[in-house]
């Protein structure tokens, strides 16, 4: 609603401030404390409120509006606007601050997250939650919360919902609920929930999280996440491994906004800019993403064989708050696989740390490594055992650590292993099926070779040969599976 007229700008106190009236045939459309946009004859425009002097109702004009356009004592032309919620003034660094009589109308508290809303010709331009913060200035209380520092300087109005009031019910499972105590959060919406910590950037997570559903890429974080500092990230050594760590975290951090750096050793030295066009464009191709940056290296030794021709994928965001939620779900998770002995989560989290830390080193032997260092082998040898998995322990160095598995224990958990062992990392996967093929015991179980006595003693005490050393129903079903998965990664 828009009111016309005409008034006299007169004086409104001794600072030097003016004041004009709203006609009485006007101000009916108008109530005391109304917050309102003031356009004074076409020339400039200011935000204030209807005040009341001598009973009359009116609008105080900023000092600097009278002093600088002569307007005491003058005649102006006078369009008046209503504001549906409030003009305030930005802060260098974005922050807003917010009328008193705001925070009283919506029983506002300090600690509550609001969505703040800024318009521009009645059209909303930004959104964004906020926790509610408070200061004493000029022995009164002031109310602000984080905005935008890009408006600073611009006029725009706002409006604040609070959160606090929304009728949604907080439906959390219990995996979700003991990361929520952590953090003050708000609902976005029935499935999303948005937190902070501190003066930490905010994240938005959803309220169902299944362990079923994040176990095996908790495991790939586990080994190849960072885990302190003051950034998130993971590190992809192949496009498959890539585009489901992108699709895990963006299930998990609803308003992701990671920026993409390829690291990559630069062994033939191949010239710096068609190097890092050719990489962009290999890895938009293959995963969708927009490269950001390049981390190019010189080689430090003679040896590639372990040198990655495409580099590695570094997803990464500048948010210190998504370490902290990582953190508190890879703890949880651990905690509920060795507190309940987990055997299905066990597996799939441990096939999950060899994506980013498994190896198979020897050229003629089908043994797994799994490189680890002081802080962590425990937890990897905690979990080994509840699958009852035999591993040895290697101390290669004071914080250098591997977990060897040998090739009889992969056979015997091959049920468990066989879909999920380096399945985002078709390189690797094949070599262990080359180097598994050259092993006796899957020999005897593929084809027609006759092992030592103590291979066949092993065959027969685990079910897959009778006493007769004649292959058992369930060594030929592993034989089967043994071959189709070769047939898969042609070996």
């Amino acid at each position: 609603m828009e009111i016309k007229f005409t008034s006299r700008v007169i004086r409104g106190n001794k600072t030097g401030t003016g004041f004009f009236y709203i006609p009485q045939n006007k101000g009916g459309l108008l109530n005391h404390g109304k917050r309102v946009k003031i356009n004074l004859s076409n020339q400039f425009h200011f935000f204030s409120k209807v005040a009341k002097r001598h009973n009359k109702l009116g609008i105080y004009v900023p000092m600097h509006f009278v002093i600088g356009n002569n307007l005491l004592n003058t005649s102006v032309h006078v369009r008046l606007a209503e504001i549906n919620g409030f003009y305030s003034k930005i802060s260098p660094d974005g922050i807003i601050y917010i009328p008193k009589e705001v925070i009283e109308e919506q029983k506002i508290e300090i600690n509550d997250i609001v969505l703040i809303k800024a318009f521009k010709n009645n059209r909303v331009v930004k959104e964004k939650y906020s926790k509610i913060a408070a200061h004493w200035e000029r022995n009164s209380l002031e109310y602000v919360c984080v905005f935008d520092k890009n408006f600073y300087g611009k006029k725009s109005t706002f409006r604040i919902e609070n959160r606090r009031n929304k009728q949604w019910e907080l439906r959390v499972n219990s995996n979700v609920q003991e990361i929520l105590r952590k953090f003050h959060l708000s609902l976005v919406n029935k499935n999303s929930a948005i937190i902070f910590k501190g003066n930490k950037i905010p994240a938005i997570i959803p309220t169902q999280i299944k362990y079923s559903d994040i176990v095996f890429y908790l495991g790939a974080y586990f080994a190849d996440g960072t885990k302190k500092g003051n950034s998130w990230a993971i590190c992809a050594s192949t496009f498959e491994q890539a585009r489901y760590y992108l699709e895990m975290h963006n299930l998990l951090i609803k308003d992701s906004k990671p920026e993409f750096t390829i690291s990559y050793t630069n062994i033939y030295k191949t010239g710096c800019e068609n190097l890092k066009k050719n990489l962009a464009k290999i890895w938009t191709n293959e995963t969708g993403v927009k490269v950001d940056k390049f981390r190019i290296r010189k080689p430090t030794g003679k040896s590639t064989s372990k040198w990655n021709r495409y580099g590695t994928l570094v997803i990464r965001e500048h948010r210190q708050i998504l370490l902290d939620f990582y953190n508190a779900l890879l703890r949880l998770l651990i905690r509920e696989i060795l507190s309940k002995e987990n055997k299905g989560l066990a597996i799939d989290f441990i096939c999950g740390v060899m994506e980013g830390d498994g190896c198979v080193p020897a050229k003629k032997r089908g043994h797994l490594l799994i490189c680890t260092n002081k802080n962590e082998v425990h937890i990897l040898e905690d979990i080994l055992r509840i699958l009852q998995i035999k591993f040895k322990v290697v101390k290669e160095g004071e914080n250098k650590y591997s977990l060897r598995i040998g090739t009889l224990e992969i056979l015997r958990n091959f049920h468990h292993l066989k879909s999920k062992i380096f399945i985002l990392y078709p390189k690797r996967r094949k070599m262990l099926f080359k180097r598994l093929k050259t092993v006796g015991a899957i020999k005897f179980l593929i084809g027609d070779h006759q092992p030592c006595s103590w291979i066949k003693a092993w065959l027969k005490n685990n079910g897959f040969s009778d006493k007769n050393y004649k292959i058992t129903k369930e060594g030929l079903k592993l034989g089967n599976i043994l071959l189709d998965e070769m047939k898969k990664v042609r070996v």
